[in-house]
């Protein structure tokens, strides 16, 4: 027979307890990629998700993990999106090189290219809106997905971008400037929930031995969507039309927000189809820092002026910068040394590839380093973002000593490699300055790197100069600057251990909440009826969460009374 727990919530306080009354001598060796110790649950939890397909009932379908589910489709929506972004970049091409024409490889091709007359400074701009629009969508996006689920604001944004990416050919061949430069703010105001979407739906679906990991995974697809879209817009450009570009990547993005719709849910409790094992392990190596109450505030004040959180900040607009700079003008300063327009989409695309390679590897190496406990979290953070944010910056003023294509390319894609490396340093750190605020704090050092995407257009427009070459080094100089800054401060004032405002204070009572999606946490009772037993006595009539809920909310008004 069935019998309810007493509980508010599947997600309750109680579960998350557990894990701290395992003896010393229960608990691994090493650390966790957050630093925390091994547990045998932990280890474990691997050994569970290999045996639910037979608890299934299922042999012949193996069992997957539906964490690594969410964590896969995140990062493919990571992808699709970011290959997006890099339509417009290959486009710029077509409108501002004077040869164009020359550079495309079929008639259908040429005959179809844009017929409009834009400079630098109006391409720029272009690509200036977009992120003017990221900007001022943030803080929005950080409040409104610590309130609405995260999984549909996450898969709403991709597919609103999409949606507005279709018309963009229109617009830019008739609809004229202004209505394109609407488009793209628009598509920047949608995109503005990407991250604290996706660091929200992470909270829910990582536990803390796997989230180094699993975070890294999702942020790959970040850098992977130039991988596939510069190649692809180049080819697609080169032999087909231009237009094509947008209608392909708009339909990758629609593609996969069916599938997330079908496939992610909020939270593991809400999802009917993970099996009970993987559910009780996310849920008891998660701890208390998942627990929803409906009484806490957001320290925003002391967040606001957190050391560690503002050197988290200026490492986000520097690698917006580096980022959002190659995006746009990549494609355009490899068409200075002469190649065509399908071979500058696959040379585009190589330092990219070398940033996912660095990229996976940096995650290994936090691993690795977590192993020994003399080197603490705040050490691995700091020591892998100052090496590769101090070795890219090198490797930006290099670039202004060169003059010919193929170092160009070696320099850059070294450049992108080492920042890399650094992935597994600041870009995992939310987790561990509160996991609870992660997707605030994303979404505030989002608001503050997106002025990166504002200014990073403007800059390079002031600069560049068509087929002058000597126009990118004032843009390098800057860009070199700006990450040695970044990195420098991190290595000051960045921590890797949990701040004092990321737990609840102590005196008040916290209500939790209540959560009527949550799957009921049922028990198994023998059936088999005991001498003596009555029906009553296997009855369990256990209080509503509800009624909890009442009782908790009385005590704590009289306690704030007192």
């Amino acid at each position: 027979m069935l019998t309810s727990q007493e509980t508010a919530s599947p997600d309750n306080s109680s579960t998350a307890d557990d894990s701290s009354r395992d003896s010393p001598e229960k608990r691994g060796q090493g650390r966790t990629s957050d630093g925390d110790p091994l547990k045998d649950s932990q280890v474990k939890g691997k050994e569970s998700d290999m045996s639910d397909a037979s608890s299934n009932g299922c042999c012949s379908c193996p069992y997957i993990p539906r964490r690594y589910i969410v964590v896969f489709l995140s990062t493919l929506g990571m992808m699709v999106v970011y290959c997006m972004r890099t339509n417009v970049g290959v486009t710029m091409i077509t409108i501002l090189d004077e040869e164009a024409h020359m550079k495309v490889g079929t008639p259908e091709a040429k005959w179809n290219l844009p017929t409009v007359e834009w400079d630098t400074k109006m391409a720029e701009l272009l690509h200036s809106l977009f992120y003017i629009g990221f900007f001022l969508s943030q803080l929005p996006a950080g409040y409104l997905t610590s309130r609405w689920a995260c999984n549909k604001a996450f898969g709403a944004c991709i597919l609103f971008s999409a949606s507005l990416n279709v018309l963009l050919p229109v617009s830019i061949e008739h609809l004229g400037y202004t209505t394109s430069c609407v488009i793209r703010f628009l598509q920047g105001a949608g995109e503005g929930f990407l991250y604290p979407a996706s660091y929200g739906v992470l909270r829910h679906w990582t536990t803390t031995n796997e989230r180094g990991r699993l975070v890294a995974a999702v942020l790959t697809g970040t850098y992977a969507g130039a991988i596939v879209g510069f190649p692809m817009s180049g080819l697609i450009t080169h032999y087909i039309s231009w237009e094509y570009v947008y209608y392909v990547s708009s339909g990758l993005c629609i593609m996969w927000y069916f599938a997330w719709l079908c496939f992610v849910f909020e939270k593991p409790s809400h999802d009917p189809s993970i099996s009970q094992s993987e559910y009780e392990y996310i849920i008891k190596n998660q701890g208390k820092q998942n627990i929803e109450y409906e009484n806490l505030k957001v320290p925003y004040r002391h967040i606001l002026t957190s050391l560690p959180v503002i050197s988290l900040c200026l490492c986000h607009f520097a690698r917006n910068w580096v980022i959002i700079l190659l995006l746009t003008n990549e494609p355009y300063y490899l068409s200075m040394f002469g190649f065509s327009v399908a071979e500058n989409g696959i040379y585009s695309s190589i330092p990219h590839v070398m940033l996912v390679l660095c990229t996976f590897t940096s995650g290994y190496i936090a691993d690795y380093l977590h192993l020994n406990p003399q080197y603490s979290t705040t050490f691995i953070r700091k020591l892998l973002t100052g090496f590769g944010f101090i070795s890219q910056s090198a490797c930006f003023l290099l670039l202004t000593f060169l003059q010919t294509g193929t170092p160009v390319l070696v320099v850059l894609s070294m450049a992108m490699g080492f920042f890399g490396l650094s992935v597994s340093g600041w870009q995992v750190n939310y987790y561990d300055l509160s996991s609870r605020y992660a997707n605030i704090l994303v979404s505030i050092s989002s608001c503050f790197a997106a002025l990166a995407g504002v200014i990073t257009p403007i800059v390079a427009g002031e600069f560049l100069s068509p087929n002058n070459i000597t126009g990118w080094n004032g843009t390098f100089y800057i860009t070199s600057a700006i990450v040695l800054f970044s990195a420098l401060v991190f290595v000051l004032f960045g921590s890797g251990e949990e701040q004092p405002w990321a737990n609840p204070p102590e005196n008040i009572v916290l209500i939790q909440k209540v959560d009527p999606l949550a799957r009921k946490p049922y028990t198994v009772e023998n059936s088999q009826k005991k001498p003596n037993e009555t029906k009553k006595d296997k009855i369990s009539l256990d209080p509503t969460p509800e009624q909890i809920n009442k009782v908790v909310h009385r005590m704590s008004t009289a306690a704030n009374k007192d």
